[in-house]
């Protein structure tokens, strides 16, 4: 028997699936979930990165293999639409940068010239740990809905909870 799944439904399932993969270890976990991200999403890019002071470093990417992106980059934090995502302190999500009041005028487009991108803060233990975030250098098709920026939201959730979770078996 084949069932359909809603759009929420496969989320909540891959998640499920990806929660499942603990003893491969969360490099696998992240690729995984940044995967599950691109395809939902439907971006070329995806970033899950630590902010510590004005240092932005990239911790696991997902990028088509002609971008310059790897884990271990780092580059000034207010060089990066990030940097606008943790002072929002929520989902930022812009279908056209370039029209964008907020991000259409960001170093960071003029340099990377991003078009689609969206996102949400990395918090663990009350402080801004970084950000997930999921980008294009295409204008994204269509608006960001309601159902983007709950996945988005209890992704960011599972890796909060993730890290806190295996910072708490380090110190043990």
């Amino acid at each position: 028997m084949h069932t359909e799944y809603s759009e929420s439904e496969n989320v909540i399932r891959r998640l499920n699936e990806i929660a499942q993969l603990y003893d491969k270890g969360f490099d696998a976990q992240m690729n995984a979930l940044i995967q599950l991200g691109l395809e939902r999403f439907n971006l070329d890019i995806g970033i899950l990165a630590q902010v510590e002071g004005d240092t932005y470093t990239i911790r696991h990417c997902i990028c088509p293999e002609h971008m310059p992106l790897m884990p271990g980059n780092q580059f000034e934090f207010g060089m990066t639409y990030c940097a606008v995502t943790c002072e929002s302190n929520g989902v930022v999500a812009v279908e056209h940068v370039g029209n964008s009041d907020i991000l259409g005028s960001h170093p960071a487009y003029r340099h990377f010239g991003l078009e689609s991108y969206i996102a949400i803060p990395i918090h663990v233990g009350g402080v801004t740990w970084g950000t997930l975030n999921f980008s294009s250098p295409a204008p994204y098709p269509r608006t960001f809905k309601d159902i983007d920026t709950d996945t988005l939201q209890l992704m960011a959730s599972w890796i909060e909870t993730e890290l806190v979770r295996r910072m708490q078996e380090n110190e043990r």
